[in-house]
């Protein structure tokens, strides 16, 4: 099956995807040309969106039909894709930070409790872990959001609680940028 063959699709299509290292994907084939991935992501290739995730055709090695079969719940729900730092990383991969906090900008204005996030370390890319969002909390202020979330659930150790300041957050949003879209804590499960 060929990318023109997905365009042409009326509706969606379960494929299988097989990439040069022998792993496999499957899940629903949108017909979406997947044009934004240049805008979005930087890399002017083509690409094919499936189950929400955007894979570049270089990447592919061959992309055939498949029967549905139940797939995890993951793969049908919206997914955001998200960078972290490599101490936020640990925590969250450790289950001790369950809730995420940002700027309530317009990429996180569009996620919602029962969709998915995909978090990327910044140290290295190839260490991914999944969440699902399970609740938002919207403050005006970061002053606010520390003053209501549980410190430790949003990234910090037990010994930092005592010095930590929601000026820890300006050095990842100006804030100007701050008073212009408020934050939000982003409440987050491990159980799929």
């Amino acid at each position: 099956m060929t990318l023109e063959e997905i365009r042409k699709l009326n509706g969606y299509q379960f494929v299988r995807l097989t990439f040069a290292d022998g792993n496999v994907f499957e899940g629903e084939a949108a017909n979406d040309p997947a044009d934004y991935c240049f805008h979005e992501f930087g890399r002017d290739e083509e690409a094919v969106e499936i189950d929400h995730w955007l894979f570049y055709l270089s990447d592919v090695v061959s992309i055939e039909p498949a029967e549905p079969r139940e797939v995890g719940v993951w793969m049908s729900r919206p997914m955001h894709r998200m960078h972290l730092d490599p101490k936020a990383y640990d925590r969250m991969e450790d289950e001790k930070k369950t809730i995420e906090l940002r700027l309530y900008d317009e990429k996180r204005r569009r996620i919602q409790a029962g969709d998915v996030i995909r978090f990327e370390s910044t140290a290295d890319e190839t260490d991914v872990l999944f969440v699902w969002v399970t609740g938002m909390r919207f403050f005006t202020s970061f002053d606010e959001l520390y003053a209501a979330l549980p410190l430790v659930a949003c990234g910090y150790a037990p010994e930092e609680v005592k010095t930590a300041s929601p000026r820890d957050m300006d050095k990842y949003y100006p804030p100007e940028e701050q008073k212009k879209w408020g934050v939000v804590g982003i409440e987050l499960s491990f159980d799929f």
